[in-house]
C-alpha cells in the first residue's frame, strides 16, 4: 500500500472510532451512504480535528452544536449533534442552557428553532 493510502487509512481508522464514540455505533454506516464525502467527513472531522489534544471531546461537541444552532437551517445536523452531546454525557438541562445562551447572542428566532429541535429529540428518544 503506498504511503499516502496508509496515511489516509490511519486517519480513517482513527476517525471511525471517534465517529462511533460521538455519533453512535451506526454512524459510520450512515456516513458510508455519502460515498467519498462520508469518507472525507470521517477522515477530516473525526480523524484529524476531533483527535487534536487542545479541547476535550465535551467542549468540541458544545462548540459544534452551538455553531450549528446559530447558523440556522441545519436542523438534521443539530438533532444529530444534540443526541451526540447526550451520548457523551451532557444532560437535557445543559442542552436547554445552551439554547438560552444562544438566544442572548444569536436571537430568539434561532433559539426557538433550537428549542423545537431539542423537544423533537427528547420526544423521539422517549418513544
Amino acid at each position: 500500500m503506498p504511503a499516502e493510502e496508509e496515511w489516509r487509512q490511519a486517519r480513517h481508522d482513527k476517525g471511525a472510532e471517534s465517529v462511533k464514540q460521538v455519533l453512535g455505533p451506526r454512524a459510520e454506516e450512515s456516513l458510508a451512504t455519502l460515498g467519498e464525502l462520508g469518507d472525507r467527513i470521517i477522515e477530516t472531522i473525526y480523524g484529524d480535528i476531533y483527535q487534536r489534544p487542545g479541547l476535550p471531546l465535551r467542549e468540541r461537541q458544545i462548540a459544534t452544536l452551538c455553531m450549528l444552532m446559530a447558523m440556522g437551517g441545519k436542523d438534521r445536523q443539530v438533532k444529530v449533534h444534540m443526541r451526540a452531546a447526550m451520548r457523551i454525557g451532557m444532560t437535557e438541562d445543559e442542552l436547554r442552557e445552551l439554547v438560552i445562551q444562544l438566544a442572548a447572542y444569536c436571537g430568539f428566532p434561532a433559539a426557538i428553532n433550537a428549542q423545537a429541535q431539542l423537544n423533537e429529540v427528547l420526544s423521539e428518544d422517549a418513544a
